[in-house]
């Protein structure tokens, strides 16, 4: 299979519990034909030490601020697309990739169609992170589908953990919004592409094990729920014409979800979420860019 090179960009942020079980699974890839692009966010942990030990013929660059997952993946595509990138890999840097990942991929994607893979939290693949997904567009979000499935399926929602996408795409339709910052960039991509009728496939034989919420550490946390509370309003608001949103059941939902971690007694994931409700409001009137929480 002769598909051109593949420019795999990996954003770094406190990754040092995985960057090794990372690249190295990227190294071991039947697909050959790749470079390599670690984009570090101003990381406070020792991470870009070990990138620069153990891959110094791997590009590294150094960010001297934490531009947000968005903008870190659009500026390292950018300098990928200045070389003979023909498609882009977009990974989470807390993933394991099966050596047969970016094959599988490539078999499916083209000028008009991004593909992704299966994503497990095992090394078994026995727990599903992402089976597919789907935009909910009355609901302003999108969902994963958990489950087993052996064909591959057209979908309408790629995560921004793993996505195949040929250079021309992004050329056409752009990559992240860089307002989201954190979250739901994915959500509003594949809502472009929906719009434009790019294809999006979900390919079962090709994956990865996700280490769910790595530089975040995982679960349940405040940064994550500041970020999706803020961004789904946001979300919901730019394209409240397109899906016909239902406002009324996103602000019922909304509100429960305060309701029920202040009834839970978790003060700050209440905090986070309300400060996401507050910050909305102050970015719909261009008082605010972002808050880094």
């Amino acid at each position: 299979m002769v598909k051109g090179r593949v420019g795999i960009v990996l954003v770094n942020y406190n990754g040092e519990p995985f960057i090794l079980d990372c690249v190295n699974s990227i190294l071991e890839q039947t697909y050959k034909d790749i470079e390599i692009v670690i984009w570090d966010n101003d990381s406070q942990d020792d991470s870009v030490r070990i990138i620069k030990q153990h891959y110094p013929s791997i590009r590294l660059i150094e960010n001297k601020q934490n531009d947000g997952f968005a903008r870190a993946n659009n500026l390292a595509v950018k300098e990928l697309l200045k070389g003979e990138a023909e498609y882009i890999l977009l990974l989470n840097v807390d993933t394991v990739s099966d050596r047969f990942l970016i094959e599988k991929l490539l078999e499916r994607a083209d000028e008009n169609t991004v593909t992704t893979g299966q994503i497990s939290m095992d090394r078994q693949n026995r727990f599903i992170w992402y089976g597919g997904g789907e935009l909910q567009l009355d609901q302003g979000k999108s969902i994963h589908l958990k489950m087993q499935v052996k064909n591959e399926k057209r979908v309408t929602f790629i995560c921004g953990c793993c996505m195949m996408i040929h250079r021309e795409i992004i050329k056409k339709y752009g990559l992240f919004d860089p307002a989201y910052y954190l979250y739901y960039e994915d959500t509003d991509l594949c809502m472009r592409w929906y719009q434009q009728g790019v294809e999006m496939y979900y390919i079962p034989k090709a994956k990865l094990w996700h280490k769910v919420g790595g530089s975040l550490e995982g679960g349940i946390n405040p940064i994550g729920e500041y970020y999706r509370m803020r961004n789904r309003l946001f979300y919901a608001q730019k394209y409240k014409k397109y899906a016909k949103v239902n406002t009324k059941e996103i602000i019922v939902s909304v509100w429960k979800s305060l309701g029920t971690e202040l009834i839970k007694g978790n003060y700050k994931i209440f905090k986070a979420q309300l400060w996401g409700i507050v910050d909305y409001c102050l970015k719909r009137t261009g008082k605010l860019k972002h808050r880094i929480m």
